[in-house]
Order: structure tokens, then sequence, then C-alpha cells
């Protein structure tokens, strides 16, 4: 899994700066206005570092979840977006705005979704109750860019990588200012949690088991979780939080209201180490509760991974006999088919995946593939075309849809969509040559001409090219 390198934290903030800078400097009062100015340019460059975590399913779900205690609210005049962050580092931060992002780390501790609901909600009570707002209202008048510098010190790692993500910026006067919650901050991030969360139907305690979990991974690993450094208080909070249960919340609530946590958490890669482990975590589990579909499928996912796709196969089919209208579990097999050279298997589960949800991307984008390893051109490409324009999380649709038309003989729109493919990738020779071989085949004044012009004109003009990021779902 990806942790945060001291390297990729000065890289981070050195860019922050150098796109911050030229900001109006000196904010006398945060307003709303500037909370939402610096969330912004903080998610953006947080993208641009490549250090948000893009997955379709398992950021649905998180959006699902934090809209889920959105609605028990009384919302600050934002417009919520919740992230996910590519840090195996168990955290969660609110950042000015609405902003609100979990790391991958801490979707895996999470034993159940009420558990991630808490944590959630407690990000989202320190975001309605301002409370970045009011530390930086109280300061020094300082600019934007050493607000971004002091919020990717504090939140983005702990120790010695905060130091260098702070230091990066170089920018007189970050130190004058240290973002950190106080007790009476977490307090009220927690009263208010407890009242959305439980609101929505989930039980009490489950903000008070989380921490217990954070705090069994402190005395096992001997290292602080990165949650306990930027929320302090942990034992307080506990004590605090059991006077709220017993005094005020008497309901017992739900563990699951979106459901498929142990599913959501399957999406998310481990390095072999920790592969080693959930597989031993999860046959354990499976011994005790044989037949539940979810342990089935995230223990085939891991084997998978683990190279033992014969095991992780018979895992699949056992979750289908028990569930035989699993569109997930239909895909993975046939995906699993097109592994082993079976497209004729793979077409037959996937096509039956398809009849149950005809508009999942990543299922159709996984039908294509099927037609594609039968020989069924067509059929691939009128599967990619239906997605082309569809954010993804594989990147390589374009590649797709170019591979089909050559095998087509469609060489014009080949090279054309070659060209948009490596435009994505960054390669900026690699595009030019493709749009430029493009023009050979479509007339002038064509509409694709015009288009193929046009991209090559853009490429020949810039300097150099960046992958493209999609823009923020909010």
């Amino acid at each position: 899994m990806r942790k945060f390198t001291q390297n990729q934290h000065i890289c981070f903030a050195i860019v922050i700066f150098i796109l911050l800078v030229r900001v109006t400097p000196c904010l006398a009062e945060f307003t709303i206005e500037d909370e939402k100015k610096v969330g912004k340019e903080f998610y953006d460059k947080m993208r641009e570092q490549h250090l948000i975590y893009e997955n379709k399913s398992l950021n649905d779900y998180i959006e699902k979840i934090g809209n889920l205690i959105l609605a028990q609210t009384q919302k600050a005049p934002f417009e919520f977006c919740f992230s996910i962050v590519d840090s195996d580092a168990i955290n969660a931060f609110a950042t000015p705005g609405g902003y609100i992002y979990i790391n991958k780390g801490l979707i895996l501790a999470a034993e159940n979704e009420a558990e991630l609901a808490a944590v959630i909600a407690h990000e989202v009570g320190h975001a309605n109750a301002r409370h970045v707002a009011s530390i930086i209202e109280k300061s020094q008048k300082l600019s934007v860019a050493t607000l971004a510098a002091i919020i990717a010190g504090a939140f983005l790692g702990g120790g010695g990588e905060a130091t260098a993500a702070i230091a990066a910026f170089s920018v007189a006067g970050a130190s004058s200012l240290t973002l950190k919650y106080t007790r009476a901050h977490e307090e009220e991030a927690d009263r208010l949690a407890l009242s959305y969360f439980v609101s929505a139907g989930y039980y009490p305690a489950a903000m008070i088991d989380f921490l217990k979990i954070i705090k069994q991974h402190e005395f096992l690993s001997k290292t602080m979780p990165s949650y306990l450094l930027t929320h302090p208080g942990t034992d307080d909070r506990i004590y605090y939080m059991d006077s709220l249960i017993l005094t005020q919340y008497h309901q017992k609530g739900k563990k699951n209201i979106i459901g498929n946590l142990s599913r959501m958490q399957s999406l998310i890669p481990l390095d072999q180490s920790d592969l080693d482990k959930k597989y031993r975590e999860l046959t354990e589990s499976l011994k005790k509760d044989p037949d539940n579909v979810d342990l089935l499928y995230y223990l085939a996912t891991i084997e998978e991974q683990l190279g033992q796709t014969g095991a992780a196969l018979n895992h699949y089919q056992k979750a289908l006999g028990l569930s035989p209208r699993d569109e997930d579990i239909l895909k993975n097999i046939g995906l699993i088919y097109i592994k082993t050279g079976k497209a004729d298997l793979a077409q037959d589960y996937l096509l039956r995946a398809s009849n149950l949800n005809p508009d999942k991307d990543e299922i159709t984008l996984a039908l294509g593939k099927a037609y594609f390893a039968a020989g069924k051109y067509q059929n691939a490409l009128d599967c990619y075309l239906k997605i082309k324009d569809k954010v993804l999380d594989n990147k390589d649709i374009y590649y797709f849809i170019a591979m089909a038309y050559g095998k087509l003989q469609n060489r014009g729109e080949s090279h054309y969509y070659f060209g948009l493919y490596f435009k994505k990738e960054g390669k900026r020779e690699s595009s030019l040559f493709h749009f430029k071989e493009a023009l050979n085949f479509f007339p002038q004044g064509s509409e694709r001409n015009n288009a193929i012009t046009k991209e090559i004109k853009d490429l020949e003009n810039s300097k150099s090219l960046r992958p493209t990021k999609e823009k923020p779902k909010r």
C-alpha cells in the first residue's frame, strides 16, 4: 500500500507554494469565501500530486455515507466534497470549505460501516463548526500560501513528514500558527457527530469502538496512528462520549445501512505482507461463517492478488451459488476467465452481469474485453464507445478503442484514439505522432480532421504535458 515519502511531501508543498503565492496575501477575517478558496486550492494540489485515490465504486460508497450524514445536519454553506487519500496511514481530516478526506488505511481499519460513518460524521462536525477557520481567525494575518502549508503539515503526515511539508514552503510565518484542535474542538465535533450518525440510524457507540481499534493499532505497532496525532485527547474523548451515550442516546442503531463494507475494502490493493495477513484473517472468519457472501468475495479477491486463481474461482463460484444475481461476482468470474483464456465462458458470465445492470461501466468495459479476446471486435468496440466519455478508474479506455479500431482495419480512428490515449498519459511526442498519422485518413475540412488539427496545435504550443485529471465531483 502507498505511504507518503518525505520527497512526496516536499514536492507537494513546493507546488502549492508556487501556485498559491500569487493569490492575494493576508486574510484579515477568514470568511466563508476564504475557506472555499483555500479548500479548493488544497484539493486541486492533492489531485495534481496524485494523492487522491481514484476508485469510482469506493468513492461513491464514501459519498453515500457522507450524504447520509449531511442529511442530518444544519450544514455550513459549503458544497461538501468527500475524497479518499492514497495513504495507508490511519487518518481522516477536514480542510476549509467542506472538504473531507478519508485515508485508505482508515477505511481498512474500520470493522463495520457505523465506525466509518462515525469518523466521517466527526469530520463533518469539524467542518460545520468551522474549527480550522476559528484557529486561523485568532492568528496573525497569513497568506493563503502559508495557510495551505500549515494545513499540509498538520494533516498529511506525522513527525518528520509533517515538518518537511511545512519547511518546504519556506514561507515567512508558516511556523507562527500551530493548526491543532483543542479539547473543546474535539468535544464539539464528537457531540455533533453523535447527533448526526445516530439520527442517520447507526449505533451510538461506533465512534468509541473505532477509537479503541485505533489505540489497539498503536499498541500492536508501537507507533502512534496519524489519527491520534491529528485528533488528540483520545481517552478524554472516550469518557466524554460514554457520558453522552449513557445520558442522551439509548437507541440501539445499526452497524450497516449502505452495506458491503468488506466488499468496498476489497477494492483497496494491499502489499504482500498485508495480503498474507488479510488472507489468514478471512480464512479464520470463514470457518465461523462459511456462507457469508461478502467474506467469500473478499477472500477470492485476495487469492487473485496472491496468484491463487483456482482457489479464487472456487470461492467466487460458492459466493455466486449463495447470491446468483450478484453482478460483482459475475463480473469478477468473467474477468478470471478472460485471464485464463476462456473468452466464451467469460462472455456468458459478463452478459449475465450486464443484463442485471446494463448501465454499470465496469461491467460494460469487462464485457468489451471478453468480446475482444473472443475476436468479436465490433462488439468490443460498441462496448468501449458506450463508456468512452465516462469517468472510469481504468484510464486505458482510449487504448482499448484504438486497439478495436485497429483490428477492424480502421487505421484513421485507431491513430486518433491512440493520440488521445498518449495525450492522457502525458506522452507528448507519441501523441503527436498518432495525431499526425490520423490526419492522412480524414479529408480536410471534415469534423474529425478539424478536431485532430486542433489537438496537434495544442500539443505543439505546449512545452510540457501532464496526465489528464478529472474535475472534482462536487
